[in-house]
């Protein structure tokens, strides 16, 4: 539960090749990146989401980086979303992310709360941050308040929501001054976004 990186048997139809195919074949034009934000070492983590479409990001507080805690983070976003009536998998349909350790549970990243799959996760190149440009350049806007070193045992969740807030609030010469909240909000609704 604990390994540094994603055992190779899970790697196993969920490589970078496999997600090239994966988006060509069924014609997939966005999926969601994934990665974690490391304040002091062993302490509390942030678990990061990048929308690649719009550069939509959200920050998830964990207590370290153990898949335990990834796999519980999935949970209550999940039951958060189906109390709101949604289904994960029709917002992030494809994953994809390195190969941390914390990121080895794939059936509670890509199982409904059922056990059905509804999401396909797949895991980059090792040593490969290019694989998910987006979110990478996503974390220099959250470097830019909370630079490296910076330690997140004291933060709550309202905290890291509110750096987000800021984060996904900025206008975006990419997409004529609009902002990643406003081409979230367009595309899945007010009532998703706030859920987030």
């Amino acid at each position: 539960n604990d390994a540094v990186y994603v055992p190779r048997g899970i790697r196993i139809g969920r490589t970078y090749e496999d997600f090239l195919n994966f988006i060509k074949d069924n014609e997939i034009s966005y999926w969601m990146e994934m990665d974690t934000l490391i304040g002091e070492v062993g302490g509390k983590v942030i678990m990061t989401w990048n929308f690649n479409f719009c550069n939509f990001m959200l920050g998830f507080l964990l207590e370290s980086k153990a898949a335990s805690y990834v796999a519980g983070a999935f949970k209550q976003i999940k039951e958060k979303l189906d109390e709101g009536g949604f289904s994960f998998g029709s917002i992030a349909p494809v994953i994809l992310t390195d190969n941390g350790g914390e990121f080895s549970n794939a059936d509670a990243i890509e199982c409904n709360l059922y056990g059905v799959k509804e999401t396909s996760l797949f895991f980059c190149r090792p040593m490969k941050a290019s694989d998910k440009p987006h979110i990478e350049k996503s974390h220099t806007l959250f470097r830019d308040i909370c630079p490296k070193g910076t330690n997140f045992n004291d933060f709550t969740q309202e905290d890291v929501n509110l750096i987000f807030s800021h984060i996904n609030s900025v206008s975006r010469k990419l997409f004529n001054g609009k902002t990643p909240y406003e081409i979230f909000e367009f595309t899945y609704g007010e009532k998703i976004t706030s859920l987030f």
